[in-house]
């Protein structure tokens, strides 16, 4: 695979708005530094690949994979197949968290997703995204594997460009949240992985079917703290 790292430097901190338009506004106030700010040429700050892309370009605060047709995490229950070749850009994390990011994702072909992830093992994993659902277009869809994946589609949200999406880990327990503003999240799941030391937690780019897709991630925060009550996220 060709893979390009373009850097334009500019500056961002926690108290910015994200770049996604007027209506994608900066999220509640115990949100995190944008870890996507801090990536240059020579360092990813800390995060790694599982999965390079074929193409990531990075802007100040975002950045654009470009993957390429065939990429997905699916373990299929109707025929057994394993998919693991998305893209995954991660952190480690160890204990309780909360990842939050803004999404923008390339609709151009049916099931074409970003997500975040939630990585143990190849069995054990979930996938939050803002996915071209082939039963409802674009929405917010979870996949949680446990040896075998589950789709479930959520909340449709046609003529979104982008969407926040948010992970909150506490111990076993995996609540997934999204928002329109960045400010009010509704929980669309609460499920539940093995326990582990750590868990990789990151941001997945897909394109199952169809050609290469370019999709745009805004923000990504990564807090370690533990969340009283998984269900308002708070």
């Amino acid at each position: 695979m060709v893979f390009a790292l373009f850097i334009a430097l500019a500056s961002c901190t926690e108290k910015e708005a994200p770049a996604g338009g007027a209506d994608n506004q900066k999220p509640a106030l115990k949100e995190g530094a944008n870890l996507l700010a801090e990536i240059n040429g020579q360092d990813l700050n800390g995060f790694r690949w599982m999965n390079a892309p074929e193409r990531l370009q990075a802007s100040g605060s975002s950045i654009q994979a470009t993957v390429g047709e065939g990429t997905d995490f699916f373990n299929s229950p109707e025929d057994n197949t394993i998919a693991a070749t998305a893209s995954l850009l991660y952190r480690e994390a160890a204990g309780d968290f909360v990842a939050t990011a803004l999404v923008q994702p390339d609709f151009s072909s049916v099931w074409n997703a970003a997500a975040l992830m939630a990585h143990i093992d190849s069995l054990n994993w979930i996938k939050f995204a803002f996915e071209n659902s082939d039963a409802t277009g674009p929405g917010i869809v979870s996949v949680v594997t446990r040896g075998v994946s589950d789709d479930a589609n959520g909340p449709i949200l046609e003529g979104r460009a982008s969407i926040w999406l948010r992970i909150i880990r506490k111990g076993n327990l995996y609540a997934l949240h999204w928002s329109e503003n960045g400010r009010d999240f509704k929980m669309a799941r609460l499920s539940v992985l093995p326990e582990s030391d750590t868990v990789k937690i990151g941001m997945e780019a897909q394109s199952p079917v169809g050609k290469t897709a370019t999709h745009t991630f805004l923000y990504f925060s990564l807090e370690e703290r533990t969340v009283e009550d998984m269900r308002k996220g708070e």
